[in-house]
């Protein structure tokens, strides 16, 4: 039986100071820091993730962009939460799609999470191994303008095992412009 990866796109290299927050992601008067409000749960960020597999997809993600003469990526802390968070959502929802649940998409969680950067883009999967997936997305002309972008500099992963035993992949690209 043929596992190929399902995967869903988004290009959300929108620059974060230009985009509106959405469902209340900010609270009003207060300063421009991305803070969430209390009581306001991230979709899936009960469900736990596999960090092997993770660190096994920036390393096929990377040997991508190595193979390219791009410039490899750094792992963010912050970007891992947003992508395992949205990992989890998407295996609870049994959909490989870059909105979640709540309707939010990568820049509101983003600025959620507190991530100050020009843009961030999210590439999402079920099924397949971190190198076939890569190696699906680079047969994709929009992912691969999307993993071999030289405006990114930092990777995030989100990896889970759903109850359909597949793995579900959530990747957050994002440039920091501190």
């Amino acid at each position: 039986m043929n596992l190929r990866p399902v995967f869903t796109f988004a290009l959300c290299l929108t620059a974060l100071t230009a985009c509106q927050p959405r469902g209340g992601f900010l609270p009003s008067g207060a300063d421009d820091s991305p803070v969430a409000q209390a009581g306001q749960e991230i979709p899936g960020a009960m469900c736990s993730g596999d960090p092997a597999l993770g660190q096994r997809m920036i390393e096929a993600v990377n040997a991508a962009r190595g193979r390219e003469g791009k410039t490899l990526l750094e792992s963010d802390e912050t970007l891992t939460s947003i992508a395992q968070s949205h990992a989890c959502d998407i295996a609870a929802t049994g959909r490989a799609s870059v909105a979640g649940s709540d309707g939010s998409n990568v820049v509101e969680r983003a600025r959620a999470a507190g991530y100050r950067a020009c843009g961030v883009a999210q590439l999402v999967s079920a099924g397949g191994s971190p190198e076939a997936t890569v190696g699906s997305w680079m047969l994709s002309n929009p992912h691969r303008t999307q993993l071999l972008t030289q405006l990114t500099e930092q990777i995030g992963v989100g990896a889970t095992r759903g109850s359909d035993g597949r793995i579900w992949w959530s990747v957050v690209l994002g440039e920091d412009c501190r």
